[in-house]
């Protein structure tokens, strides 16, 4: 089941997802959870990592459109961020930090530094009298800090009682496999259009190129998602994550 993010407090900054970013932001979590054996947090990032070079490619070929543009800037930010420093909005991973938190704490934490950089982000607006900016202007921080605050508070109204951190990481790997299965059925069109993109012969045999590398890379994800149930969805609105949310949100 994908996760379901819902708008909270903060409905006038115009939102819209993209796949890598809510696997980034939980990724963040789950990593923070001190009590967990090292080597499964450490196979759950190289799993992640790995996982991200091909909803980045996704991202880049099927959601084109200026306000996705930039939210895959600001995702790609984030991601060096966590991976070379091993910090969110310049805010430690470092397990050790988080020792004494519980797993309710941890949540709340991240939340809260959320909610605290949108609030500073609206106040500024206001007093300048700028109209709250829309996806293809918002900076990065306030992107990565939306992102949070809404899976944060999501992971807190769908948990009146967080106390197993066993738990709590079984919980948040299982949505960061959802998205990812989830975005890796748009690879086989990725694929094609990669390969149909330009007009120019030697710029054609190029995409080919890569097209056959991207399918070799692939062909096992493929072939582990030919037996996967699809919805009956348009192909188009399949490379968007808010149209998968809106399916499964309708009765």
């Amino acid at each position: 089941m994908m996760i379901k993010i819902f708008n909270l407090r903060f409905p006038t900054i115009e939102h819209v997802n993209s796949w890598s970013l809510p696997i980034i932001s939980l990724t963040c979590i789950t990593i923070a959870l001190p009590n967990i054996e090292k080597d499964r947090v450490d196979d759950l990032f190289k799993s992640v990592g790995e996982g991200l070079l091909y909803t980045h490619l996704v991202e880049k070929i099927l959601n084109k459109e200026s306000m996705y543009v930039n939210i895959r800037r600001a995702t790609l930010e984030l991601w060096h961020e966590v991976e070379v420093n091993h910090k969110w909005l310049n805010n430690t991973l470092e397990r050790n930090a988080y020792k004494e938190k519980t797993p309710r704490d941890i949540i709340t934490s991240f939340a809260q530094i959320a909610e605290n950089v949108l609030d500073e982000f609206i106040n500024t607006s206001s007093t300048n009298g700028d109209h709250l900016m829309e996806n293809e202007n918002l900076p990065p921080k306030v992107i990565v800090a939306n992102s949070m605050y809404r899976i944060a508070k999501t992971i807190e109204s769908n948990n009146s009682n967080i106390v197993d951190e066993e738990e709590l990481f079984t919980q948040l790997c299982g949505m960061i496999a959802d998205i990812l299965a989830t975005c890796f059925t748009n690879i086989p069109r990725a694929i094609s259009m990669r390969c149909h993109e330009s007009t120019v012969i030697e710029e054609r045999e190029a995409r080919v190129a890569a097209a056959i590398d991207f399918l070799g890379r692939t062909t096992e994800i493929i072939e582990r998602l030919e037996n996967r149930r699809l919805p009956n969805m348009d192909h188009e609105k399949m490379a968007y994550i808010d149209e998968w949310r809106l399916h499964f949100k309708r009765p």
